[in-house]
Formats: C-alpha cells, structure tokens, sequence
C-alpha cells in the first residue's frame, strides 16, 4: 500500500479504504449466485487511532495489523522461540506481526546481567520471524540499561514499553511517573523515531492517574498500553463467556485518554490470554475452548479499534497459555485460530 499524499489525515485514509473495499464487495457480489437471507452481517469495527505507530499497517475493515502480536517472555526451557528455528519460521509463515521482547536487566532464572549477546539473540528472533520489535525495558530504575538497549537495538525496535505491571509489582505511580518523567525524555534523545508506551497496567486508578500525571508533566506517551486475563478460578464455561470482556476495557481506556489528555491515542493490550495463573486452568488445552476463546477476544478486539495486541505466550515455557508445545516444538490451538484470522484480514 502506498504511503499516504502529505497533509492527507490518517483518518480519512482509513475511512476511504473501508468504503472502497464495501463498494468493491458489493461489485462482486452482484456477479455471483444469490446466498442465502440469513446470514451473520460482519462485525462494525471501529478504525484504529488517527495516530500510527512505526511500521503499524491498516488491513481489511480498517484493523490494525499490530493486533496479531506475541510475547517472548523469560525462557524457562531450552527449547523455545529463541533456540527454535522452525518456530519462527511457523510465526513469520502466518505472518504474526508484532513481537514484544522483554529486555531483562538480570535474568529471571538466575540473576546473571544481561549481556549484550542476549539482546542480539532477542532482536534476531524477531527479524527471523519477519516480525515488527515492541521492546520490554522491564526494569525502570535501571536507567543505564534502558539507555543501553534503546541504543544497542538502534533503529532495529521503535517501538517501547516503560515497565511491566508496575501495579502489580508494588511500584507506586509516584514512582512511576518520577521514572517515566526522567527517562523517557533521555530515551527519545537516543532514538528520535521510537515511540514510548506505558503504563502496562490495568484499566483502573493506576492508569488513569499516569495519563493525570503526564499531563502535568507534558512528558506523554506515545500510545497507552494494559493486560487483559479475564478469567481466574473459573468454570470453562464462565470462561468463554469473557472472552468479549476486553471491549469495555478498550472503550473506558480511550475514554480516559480523551478526556485526561485531549486527543486521541493508540490502545493497546500488550498481554492477554484467558487465564494468568501459573499454570493456568487445564482447558487452556481444550482445542474447542481455545479456538473459540481466540477468536471472540480477537474479534472484540477488531470490534472496538484496538491498535496493538500481543498473546502471551509464544514458547517459553508457559504450557497451556505458549502457542507451541515446548516438548515437541508442535503449534497448538491457538496459533492456528490466529493464523486463520491473519489470512482472512491481511492485505
């Protein structure tokens, strides 16, 4: 798709290219045999924000292509998206999009910095999988490693999130907004092009005082971002019927931004899946409820405008929530439903 004439709104691009595919569909439509009166009419999507992120496309229907995003968590076992390349090979083969990478200070297995080898190896798998970089500086205190990676990974990740779940991680948004105040004008004088995103915390008092906060700051973010798992102790079926849960957390999340920070941007849930126990519920590997669950969340997603969205997990280690077996290096449900939505969406 060609880039958009100067001083043309994003917009109205957006909204252009969705009455063009109506129009082009109701041309084929009357040259092919009558169907059936009774059909599902296709879900009224809302266009992504006006505001685009690097390398964020506009696919069929006005949805953004950074909704097929993963994570690549910690790796708590050898085999996985990173030692694996067959698996970033099924991931760039589906054509998922958006990678979010977690730049770790110290390991998580056993405390050991993090070297400079372990970045390249984060940024390669996600070049191998053909896929666009969301980079996780996990840890906000630890400035002169955030200034290390965003430097180190250059243009290769424009794209970053401040933190993750600081309010579950018993930082408190003073805390917070003092990092994100001190850092983050450090980090865009590193990458000029990168686009900084937070809180990643949930749709509650934590975001709505940081979009408060930046306000007063004048230190904004680039696009807000919270983690969705509905689902915690409950029946298989109580599950499934969450699965659309996501919407009004979108719809008060952009509400808020509005009204807080008068303008609109990108919205983004840059973890979800059904369940964040470790482990979580065993019918996480029911191939019906997970097919299912998948594609009602994603679906919802599309519905309300998300912009970026990313499954937790790829493989690393997370059994029944990791796309792929790590014992047999095999896709499970839930790649195959996304897969499916990829190629009925992708231009």
């Amino acid at each position: 798709m060609r880039s958009p004439q100067p001083g043309m709104p994003l917009y109205l691009l957006r909204i252009a290219l969705v009455l063009l595919a109506l129009l082009l569909s109701s041309a084929c439509s009357s040259n092919t045999s009558p169907r059936s009166t009774q059909h599902t009419p296709p879900p009224q999507i809302t266009p992504a924000a006006s505001a685009m992120l690097p390398e964020q496309r506009i696919w069929k229907q006005g949805i953004s292509s950074f909704i097929f995003g993963t994570n690549d968590t910690q790796e708590w076992y050898q085999n996985n998206v990173e030692t694996n390349p067959a698996i970033q090979q099924a991931l760039k083969g589906a054509h998922f999009t958006l990678m979010r990478t977690f730049f770790f200070s110290k390991s998580l297995v056993d405390n050991h910095a993090t070297t400079d080898k372990e970045i390249e190896q984060r940024l390669k798998t996600i070049e191998n999988s053909d896929m666009i970089c969301l980079g996780v500086l996990a840890d906000i205190f630890d400035v002169s490693f955030a200034k290390h990676v965003v430097s180190y990974a250059s243009n290769r990740c424009n794209l970053y999130e401040f933190g993750n779940e600081p309010d579950t991680a018993d930082i408190g948004i003073t805390d917070y907004l003092k990092q994100w105040n001190t850092v983050i004008p450090l980090l865009r004088q590193i990458n000029p092009k990168a686009s900084f995103i937070g809180p990643a915390a949930g749709v509650g008092s934590y975001l709505k005082e940081f979009l408060t906060g930046v306000k007063q700051s004048g230190v904004l973010p680039d696009a807000v971002s919270f983690h969705w798992y509905p689902c915690w102790h409950d029946t298989q079926a109580d599950c499934l019927s969450k699965a659309n849960t996501v919407g009004p957390k979108v719809q008060t999340a952009r509400t808020w931004v509005k009204e807080l920070l008068g303008k609109d941007l990108p919205i983004g849930v840059t973890e979800w899946n059904f369940d964040p126990g470790n482990p979580p519920a065993p019918y996480g590997n029911d191939t019906n409820f997970m097919n299912s669950f998948t594609t009602d969340a994603l679906e919802t997603m599309m519905q309300v405008g998300v912009d970026f969205a990313c499954q937790f997990a790829a493989a690393s280690g997370t059994v029944y929530l990791d796309m792929f077996d790590f014992r047999t290096s095999k896709p499970k449900t839930q790649y195959y439903t996304i897969k499916m939505l990829i190629q009925r969406y992708r231009i």
